[in-house]
């Protein structure tokens, strides 16, 4: 989490941009300099050592913001707010592994003391934004700060302030503050309880023959079969393959139930405390508390955005489920579609009608080939240069780490990580994880940032290299858009780097690369066959592109179902039953029913991870993201002078100015709509 602002989320990013670098008066590297594997970062510590670090550190931040608070408002910016910022960030700085290793480590005993880390660094952030002293220093500031970065900084520490109670008097302060920290306390063992779930299903002999061999290195065979880890890096190719409608149905039921009845208490307690904070604090509702500082302003917005496409799409969806419920049919199964045929018969549909079999594909992705030559596509647009750091001082044996140089001037800009292989305890989705923010330090220098990229593709066979689908492809893109958000960023203050912005917005960055997995001549220029080295076939791309809106109905509407969930949970009513109004939801917004005896707010991580009230982001972060590729579509994908223009004004500046400023700077226009609509195919008029 952000340690600096309890409420924002955020990545890292950087970019040696000389005009940017002057305007904001930060210090320049020397491009002389080479980064070696060391990042500056421990990630080599025991559970007793992340209990240590992270009570010391905690103890030092403490008393020195209790040292600054108790200096007069009146005290020029750098020793007021200034000192605050710059004390929090040193807390950042050093716990970056202490809190980092609870989704990644190798040891359950280091998970478990990085999640109390995590849980104790979460309450003193609850601790700062509540201190009146703060609050007052954040207001003062407001007045005198010079830049424009310190008045953004400034509003951010006010807003922070009075969403934390600040304002108020002691008792009901203390209040919302030990409601903030309940909740944050709540969220870490949501995802805990989730990361260490081991659900699996058995498999016989015969429910094995239609699994592809891409499965073999999940699959703990025995005499009897086979057992099965249920999770996100076996859901798509286990679901699209499975032949057995009885084992597919198995699987979603298993799916469905990840996190148990645990974690819906778990979250129902939070859902409560939400509520009990937005009373406190004058809102009619945790939605209208969070939308309060994002770009969407109100839930009301938020929900016309996401009825609206779910209304535009809902006959197409329909279409789509028609479609595949013939194919059921035609393959002599005449019990009624349900969702856990899906994904089996859209591969059916794949392979018959538009002739692309998904295990025809993965043999031009091998992971060995394929990210190698994503990153050169990303180093052309965006003007950067990555390499490989061998051995990895990384926390986890097979995790690979590079350096990243600006591709002019050769300056170190920071590094980066993957973890893209499941292990038992590990975060079980696919995410890109900001390590450390960059920032500007007293002496002169600038802290380097560090992100990472932890995923769960199915593990290799020995001696093998995993091989990706296209839908892998897109996900893999899509996150390593946030790892360059999170690296390529140029801003004086950490709580300002890269995506540390209004949390509807960074997806947008991510979101817009996602077309690049669908343009002919990238798809040529990261594929390379595993057995003759040669890229897609033209045929084979011009059929795989011809699927991009295939399901557009069903997929688009299942994001609805997940934002409008999300905002009704968090609405003026607290919904007294979470999975009935998951199930009474499902039928009005998608084709389908949710699955019996499934409780789906059990994995629904977002909502206990920073996007509480925030799911709709993935819908209108879309808006602003197909309005930005409109750019690069009309001026050229490879075109040098719209990537650095895209990464001067919109990865460069982070949180430093407000979203709608840096689209307007980027477009040279107000934000348009119709990009969104014209690429989902619908019609406004």
């Amino acid at each position: 989490m952000n340690f600096q602002c309890a409420v924002l989320r955020g990545t890292l990013a950087w970019a040696a941009l000389a005009t940017v670098a002057m305007s904001l008066m930060l210090p320049r590297v020397a491009a002389a300099e080479t980064l070696t594997a060391d990042t500056g970062i421990n990630w080599d510590l025991s559970a007793l050592q992340v209990t240590a670090d992270c009570k010391r550190e905690l103890d030092r931040a403490r008393a020195g913001i209790r040292t600054i608070g108790m200096r007069d408002v009146s005290v020029p910016f750098g020793e007021g707010l200034g000192a605050i910022e710059e004390t929090l960030s040193v807390l950042q700085d050093t716990l970056s592994a202490q809190v980092f290793l609870s989704q990644a480590a190798v040891s359950k005993e280091v998970r478990d003391a990085s999640a109390q880390c995590n849980d104790d660094v979460s309450a003193f952030s609850v601790e700062v934004s509540a201190d009146p002293a703060v609050f007052a220093l954040a207001q003062a500031a407001v007045k005198i700060a010079v830049t424009p970065e310190e008045q953004q900084l400034s509003k951010i520490y006010v807003e922070n302030g009075r969403r934390a109670a600040a304002g108020l008097d002691a008792a009901p302060r203390a209040k919302v503050q030990k409601l903030l920290n309940q909740i944050n306390t709540l969220q870490i063992k949501f995802g805990r309880v989730l990361a260490e779930d081991k659900s699996e299903i058995r498999l016989s002999p015969a429910e094995l023959g239609s699994l592809p061999a891409s499965l073999d290195g999940a699959l703990k065979k025995d005499a009897r079969g086979a057992r099965l880890p249920v999770n996100e890096s076996t859901f798509s190719q286990f679901l699209s393959n499975e032949a057995s409608g009885a084992a597919r149905l198995r699987y979603e039921v298993a799916y469905g139930r990840r996190g148990g009845l645990k974690n819906v208490q778990l979250l129902r307690q939070a859902v409560a405390l939400r509520k009990q904070v937005a009373t406190d604090l004058g809102f009619p509702s945790w939605a209208a508390y969070q939308l309060d500082t994002k770009m969407a302003k109100t839930p009301e917005t938020a929900e016309n955005l996401v009825l609206e496409v779910d209304r535009a799409l809902r006959g197409k969806a329909r279409q789509e489920i028609a479609v595949l419920s013939e194919l059921k049919r035609a393959s002599g199964d005449k019990s009624p579609f349900v969702r856990s045929d899906y994904l089996y018969f859209e591969n059916q549909l794949l392979k018959s009608r538009y002739a692309v079999d998904d295990e025809i594909v993965r043999p031009y992705f091998p992971v060995d080939k394929t990210l190698p030559a994503m990153l050169t596509v990303y180093a052309k647009l965006l003007g950067v240069r990555f390499e490989p750091l061998e051995p990895a001082m990384a926390w986890a044996p097979g995790v690979t780490e590079f350096a990243i140089y600006d591709g002019v001037s050769g300056a170190p800009i920071g590094w980066f990580f993957f973890d893209l292989y499941p292990r038992e305890g590990k975060y079980n989705h696919f995410a890109a994880f900001q390590l450390r923010p960059g920032r500007a330090l007293a002496n002169g220098e600038y802290r380097k940032p560090v992100a990472a990229i932890v995923g769960n593709w199915p593990a290799p066979e020995p001696g093998k290299p995993t091989l990706l689908s296209h839908d892998d492809l897109v996900t893999v893109f899509h996150e390593f858009g946030h790892i360059m958000h999170e690296t390529l960023s140029l801003t004086r203050f950490g709580s300002l780097f890269g995506p540390n912005t209004r949390s509807d917005f960074p997806e947008a960055p991510s979101q817009m690369l996602e077309n690049w997995m669908w343009r002919p001549e990238i798809l040529k220029r990261i594929s390379s066959h595993t057995g003759s080295g040669e890229p897609l076939p033209d045929d084979l791309i011009a059929k795989m592109i011809a699927l991009k809106h295939v399901d557009d109905g069903v997929a688009w509407c299942r994001q609805a179902l997940y934002a409008e969930f999300d905002l009704q949970l968090h609405g003026k009513q607290v919904p007294a039953d979470m999975t009935r109004l998951w199930f009474a939801l499902a039928p009005k917004l998608t084709p389908f029913h949710e699955v019996p005896g499934t409780y789906p707010e059990a994995g629904f991580i977002h909502v206990m991870s920073g996007l509480d009230a925030g799911y709709y982001g993935y819908l209108w972060s879309r808006v602003f993201a197909q309005d930005m590729f409109s750019a690069f579509a009309h001026e050229g994908l490879d075109n040098p002078a719209v990537g650095q223009r895209y990464r001067s004004e919109i990865l460069v500046p982070g949180g430093a100015a407000e979203p709608e400023v840096l689209l307007r700077r980027f477009l040279g226009r107000e934000v348009s709509f119709e990009p969104f609509y014209e690429d989902l195919g619908i019609s406004r008029h």
